[in-house]
């Protein structure tokens, strides 16, 4: 594979449920990540997401939302680098992973609670498949005590620190509050070329009258009942939402992908602080980005500090659930 195409390697959500396979067959792991990382097969595309391929990457899946506290996790790998023919990327074990809460003042800074600090721990919860734990962190009281797990506050803001190999790196985010569903409905019904009857799910919201308000949307369904982690709930890249030309109106955004009749689905939406929103929105348009006439994408990374690419998404969810009729 030659240095081009090896260059278009793209940070991608992981999968916890995938991640086994990926463990055993090497081959596969080359889309193993703290975040995975993704080959693109086009090699006319300039494709730049700001790092030096000369040094490996410390590649950051974090995350941190008001309502599911097992899904409160850090995911650590690092990337090999591009001169490396095997250009699959390593978990980070026995990294030092903290998330501390913290109070926005009047002067506009903010002030970190070290007696809320928890640590991050490479443990494996019942709904991850054995033999995974490597690089992924979450609160070890999900184990011992579910309930004082950590489990993120609308209104707070949230440290990420992260100390590894001699380096540090960190990363902030606010928790904003959510923003209700008023509805789901059904509609755009079809029969699917395998006969199936399908039809697609839109999403009833009030923007609030505040600017700058951006959205994520995922959803679990049958295809994904059992499965665990962000990475791998359903999710569009083509229905994230900003309000720049909806500011306080009624949204009603319809899904593309298509439910089976009678699954269950339940719908989240995340009310997320434009920095998130930038990060994902930069990957959707990396990852869509093809052609040689294509405009150079870069990732708007959220991690700071040497040779680090990532996210520190916080998450303020509200969730609906219907029946596909």
């Amino acid at each position: 594979m030659n240095d081009a195409k090896k260059a278009l390697q793209l940070y991608q959500p992981v999968n916890l449920n995938t991640l086994k396979r990926r463990f055993y067959y090497p081959a596969l792991n080359i889309i193993f990540i703290g975040c995975i990382l993704l080959l693109f097969t086009g090699c006319e595309k300039n494709f730049d997401i700001g790092l030096d391929y000369t040094e490996p990457q410390l590649v950051v899946e974090a995350y941190i939302n008001t309502e599911i506290p097992a899904y409160n996790y850090v995911i650590l790998s690092k990337s090999q680098t591009i001169e490396n023919a095997d250009i699959s990327s390593i978990p980070v074990k026995n990294a030092m992973v903290k998330i501390s809460e913290g109070s926005l003042m009047q002067n506009n800074t903010i002030v970190w609670d070290r007696s809320s600090t928890v640590i991050l721990e490479e443990t494996t919860l019942p709904d991850v498949p054995a033999g995974i734990g490597d690089g992924i962190y979450t609160d070890p009281k999900l184990q011992t005590d579910p309930a004082r797990a950590l489990r993120g506050i609308s209104g707070k803001y949230y440290l990420l620190e992260i100390e590894v190999d001699g380096e540090s790196y960190t990363a902030s985010t606010p928790l904003l509050y959510p923003i209700p569903i008023e509805h789901l409905s059904t509609d755009y019904h079809y029969t699917d070329e395998d006969g199936s009857n399908k039809g697609r799910i839109t999403v009833h919201f009030k923007d609030p009258d505040t600017t700058g308000n951006c959205q994520l949307f995922y959803w679990r369904h049958s295809d994904n009942q059992k499965s665990f982690g962000w990475g791998s709930l359903g999710t569009s890249k083509r229905i994230i939402n900003s309000d720049e030309n909806n500011n306080g109106s009624y949204m009603h955004l319809t899904n593309s992908y298509g439910f089976v009749k009678g699954d269950s689905i339940t719908y989240y939406m995340a009310n997320v602080p434009r920095s998130v929103y930038n990060f994902w929105d930069s990957y959707n348009k990396a990852r869509n980005s093809s052609g040689p006439l294509s405009t150079p994408a870069s990732l708007l990374n959220t991690i700071n500090g040497k040779n680090v690419t990532g996210c520190f998404s916080g998450l303020a969810i509200s969730a609906a659930t219907i029946i596909m009729n």
